[in-house]
């Protein structure tokens, strides 16, 4: 991995996200990150540096590169975005041994994680469609229910 062309396509990542957020009604308690293979590990990147900015992290078909993890990643409590990952068993691209060892890291730090596996290549299936749709409806889109 070229890290330095890591870090700016990142920096420019953070750059877009910020001018949108600042030109359009976006509501930032549900902005969410989803990336697709390589987006994914860029994904991972901005919303472990950057955990209170993001109400979810959708990392589909990817990877957790260490060489990307901040020095003190995000964990429980310091308002870290709910995550999903979904991977193929059949991904010819990214093995699914690689997503299982992004989860191991992201549960070591004890991050709220959701994972599925799908009988898939490398690729977006329509029952992950489905999944990642409901995931988002329930950790994003719900209303809020306060007790009173």
């Amino acid at each position: 991995m070229d890290l330095g062309a890591f870090q700016a396509a990142r920096e420019s990542l953070e750059t877009f996200v910020n001018d949108g957020c600042a030109r359009y009604p976006v509501d930032l308690k549900k902005l969410v990150l989803l990336g697709f293979s390589q987006g994914g590990t860029m994904a991972y990147s901005l919303a472990l540096t950057w955990p209170e900015r993001f109400a979810a992290l959708a990392a589909l078909s990817t990877w957790l590169p260490e060489e990307v993890l901040p020095p003190h990643p995000a964990s429980r409590g310091t308002g870290s975005p709910a995550i999903l990952v979904q991977h193929g068993t059949r991904d010819e691209r990214i093995e699914v041994n690689r997503a299982r060892a992004a989860v191991e890291k992201l549960r070591e730090l004890r991050l709220p994680i959701t994972y599925r596996e799908y009988d898939m290549g490398h690729e977006i299936s329509a029952r992950s469609l489905n999944d990642l749709s409901v995931w988002l409806e329930e950790k994003v889109l719900s209303p809020i229910i306060t007790a009173e």
